[in-house]
């Protein structure tokens, strides 16, 4: 069929010429026919205007619908940031305040309840301020003289044992090797293995072959508060240890008995001075190499 007199005829611009040489092809009968069944068929009228205003009103309620969409992801947005910030408050107000001393270091602190604590050189105290009302707790790790606020108590816990303070002034030294206590003013009582003793003003309590055992003390406090370090019956080893912490110094012991024990006092502002009250009362001899060597030995035996 020659389909540019088929597109006349469907556009109504053919000739009776051109319908006639349409109608000599078969086919062109079923186009008539579908072109007649077409002109039956009614088209409902359409309201151009109203569909306009259709489109405008249900566009109008999606717009509308929108923020509430977008409203709960706001909502959960600002609970998720509040909960952090919360979850963080916690968390930060659950962390100890802790305070350390590096050699030769004293630092004063403190406490929430206005007791204070002087803190020797290399230790550590950790305690929770913002619970302080709810949880009066100590860590200690070294040394510290404590003086109590009248009418507080709280708890002083070392690797070795604790201490429970009912309103006095003390001393503890506490670490891995070492736990004595000395009380100046009040009560204090020492828990260690779980067995615990009441110390009364003038009472010490030391930890030694395994035990605490309790002595008298004619001081009213602490000898390396006046920067000094005091010691009872401690083996002299102990002692040495502690003086090279002090000074930041090397001791070498040469052919000396190492069961020795010391009792007594060295300053911490003059080494030499220092070496003297150690090594005078036992027998022993100093030689100072340099500012970071020192040898201790018996007295009149040959190098």
């Amino acid at each position: 069929m020659n389909t540019q007199l088929l597109d006349k005829w469907l556009n109504g611009t053919h000739t009776a010429e051109d319908l006639a040489a349409l109608e000599t092809y078969p086919e062109f009968a079923a186009y008539q026919k579908i072109d007649a069944y077409a002109q039956h068929i009614e088209i409902p009228a359409f309201n151009t205007e109203a569909g306009l205003k259709d489109v405008k009103e249900k566009l109008k309620v999606k717009t509308q619908k929108a923020p509430k969409v977008r409203t709960l992801p706001r909502i959960l947005k600002v609970a998720a940031v509040l909960a952090l910030l919360v979850a963080s408050y916690v968390f930060i107000n659950s962390l100890p305040t802790t305070v350390t001393t590096q050699l030769a270091e004293t630092k004063t602190i403190a406490l929430p309840d206005s007791s204070e604590v002087l803190l020797n050189a290399t230790s550590e105290l950790s305690y929770k301020e913002n619970t302080w009302e709810n949880s009066r707790d100590l860590n200690l790790s070294g040394e510290a003289y404590f003086k109590v606020a009248k009418g507080k108590t709280f708890t002083v816990h070392t690797p070795q044992g604790q201490v429970e303070v009912l309103g006095t002034q003390f001393n503890v030294l506490g670490n891995d090797k070492d736990f004595s206590i000395t009380c100046f003013e009040g009560l204090v009582a020492v828990t260690y293995n779980n067995k615990t003793i009441e110390l009364a003003r003038g009472k010490s309590a030391s930890l030694k072959n395994g035990n605490l055992q309790v002595t008298e003390t004619f001081v009213n406090k602490p000898t390396w508060v006046g920067n000094e370090s005091s010691y009872d019956d401690a083996l002299i080893t102990n002692v040495l240890q502690d003086f090279e912490t002090t000074y930041q110094t090397t001791v070498t012991t040469k052919n000396i008995d190492v069961t020795l024990r010391y009792t007594g006092s060295y300053t911490h502002k003059d080494m030499e001075a220092a070496l003297q009250t150690i090594t005078i009362p036992l027998g022993l001899n100093y030689t100072i190499e340099n500012e970071t060597s020192i040898i201790i030995s018996p007295k009149n035996t040959s190098e």
